[in-house]
């Protein structure tokens, strides 16, 4: 979309990453075209983002909106045109000269799995599209949540917390907004109950995959419980008179009872929250070199037939198939037609024809709520993927933090897609052949490799970062694994 304003935002190119939930709120009014229906209307669009490349009349830029709303006479998200454009230049030119982030940031925002939306409508229906497809899938209802928060849509949040609560119980960052839902009402009995609930997966090990998220809680919620209303307190100070005993009625018990050093009291709290490590904290690669060596396979082994075929022709041990490089020498590695998969046992090596991904999944068993944590049934799936992730590092060099995240979703969201490089056709190679040698379902497949997803996110601090591969590498030595070859 060429615009007339592009060359008034005199900036560096955005970084294109934000979530709709974590951008700060504010009114205001723009009128926009329907892309749907083509009705002009006023509406009240929030913080409005810019993402511009070029300058001058070649300009291209693309338009985004913080806030919730829909067309007026037909319902629809989006997508929308500006229709205003000497208002949107002036709040350009304002932002320039003033230095003003509140009402128009430069970027782009994307959901959880990297799809691009222009407001939190078209998100919502991005993911009621996902949620059709895996409705028990807790880690959605959570996205959802957050996404209807972040736009100030707090009941349709808490609803689908509340069903996302009813998939996983233990999903932290669900239960403490609801938690946050019910002080910020004044509400003591939900307070209590949510509070209950969190201090006790907290203290079991439950994290989110992002580590500040995790300390964030933990120090809200302790600061919280520190300025909790009377009712409340009463619920918990007869705790041992009661003879309850249960850890998290103990813990917040102490803490409402606690005397000293406010900022010491609550940072020392939250420590203790955080103390047990949970799975999540380990990559799966690291954890799976600790647990069973590189060389073991999961118990459900059972290759596909035209796999069995070819291993059983050329005589490969089936427990030790992996996929390799075709390589060139100096000219490096090289893959003609990713379906042409090089599988070695580590001693003979045979090409398979692989058919596509979508065609190998196999059954409908839906994978555990808490696949985010690595659950043991899975690690040698998660170590599968991984440690040829570091094969292929070791001879290019490590992949960007952002490259790996923009490959796994590709591969979680269109599994078949279009190639996005030698990183990416290589790791299709690899997630075919995981799949051609152990029964995995379409959910299973999705919430592994959205696993991995999460993990590359909480590790993409900078624009150009290379921390999630850094960590695996450091994982494996202080494990003392051995090094891996490709």
């Amino acid at each position: 979309m060429a615009t007339p304003d592009g060359d008034l935002l005199n900036t560096e190119r955005p970084i294109i990453h934000g979530t709709l939930d974590e951008v700060p709120r504010c009114s205001q009014e723009l009128r926009l075209i329907c892309g749907q229906c083509g009705e002009r209307g006023v509406y009240d669009v929030g913080t409005i983002f810019a993402d511009i490349e070029g300058k001058g009349a070649s300009a291209k830029t693309w338009y985004g909106f913080g806030n919730y709303f829909r067309c007026h006479k037909c319902g629809a998200a989006g997508p929308w045109e500006i229709d205003n454009w000497l208002k949107l230049a002036t709040l350009l030119l304002r932002t320039n000269l003033s230095g003003r982030v509140e009402g128009i940031q430069a970027g782009r925002c994307h959901l959880f799995d990297g799809t691009l939306v222009q407001s939190p409508a078209m998100g919502q229906e991005h993911l009621l599209k996902l949620l059709r497809q895996s409705p028990y899938d807790a880690f959605l209802h959570t996205r959802l949540g957050n996404l209807m928060r972040g736009c100030g849509q707090k009941a349709q949040a808490a609803e689908w917390y509340e069903k996302g609560l009813r998939l996983d119980p233990g999903d932290i960052e669900a239960r403490y907004h609801l938690w946050r839902f019910a002080v910020e009402a004044r509400d003591a009995e939900s307070s209590a109950l949510h509070a209950r609930q969190l201090v006790r997966h907290l203290l079991e090990g439950r994290k989110t995959e992002r580590e500040e998220l995790n300390e964030g809680i933990a120090l809200a919620l302790v600061d919280g419980l520190r300025e909790a209303s009377q009712d409340f307190r009463e619920r918990f100070l007869t705790v041992d008179q009661e003879g309850s005993g249960l850890k998290e009625d103990l813990f917040i018990g102490g803490v409402l009872a606690q005397t000293g050093e406010e900022e010491e009291i609550i940072r020392e709290a939250a420590q203790r929250l955080l103390g047990s490590k949970a799975a999540s904290e380990t990559p799966a690669v690291a954890r799976a070199a600790a647990q069973s060596g590189p060389d073991t396979s999961p118990s459900n082994l059972a290759l596909t037939a035209s796999l069995a075929e070819l291993v059983r022709e050329h005589g490969l041990n089936s427990e030790l198939l992996t996929a390799v490089f075709e390589d060139e020498g100096r000219r490096g590695l090289r893959i003609s037609d990713k379906h042409e998969v090089r599988v070695s046992d580590g001693e003979k090596m045979v090409v398979w024809r692989a058919p596509a991904i979508r065609e190998l999944f196999r059954g409908n068993r839906q994978p555990p709520p808490d696949m985010d944590h690595y659950p043991e049934a899975y690690t040698a799936h998660f170590w599968f993927i991984e440690e040829r992730v570091l094969a292929l590092c070791d001879v290019l060099g490590d992949r960007t933090d952002q490259e790996m995240e923009e490959v796994y979703a590709s591969l979680r969201r269109r599994p078949d897609g279009r190639s996005l490089g030698l990183a990416h056709d290589f790791l299709w190679q690899v997630s075919a052949l995981l799949l051609g040698c152990y029964p995995l379902s379409e959910a299973e497949y999705a919430a592994l490799i959205g696993a991995l997803l999460n993990s590359t996110r909480k590790w993409g601090l900078r624009p150009v970062s290379r921390f999630y591969l850094k960590y695996l590498r450091e994982a494996i030595d202080e494990d003392g694994s051995q090094g891996l070859q490709p």
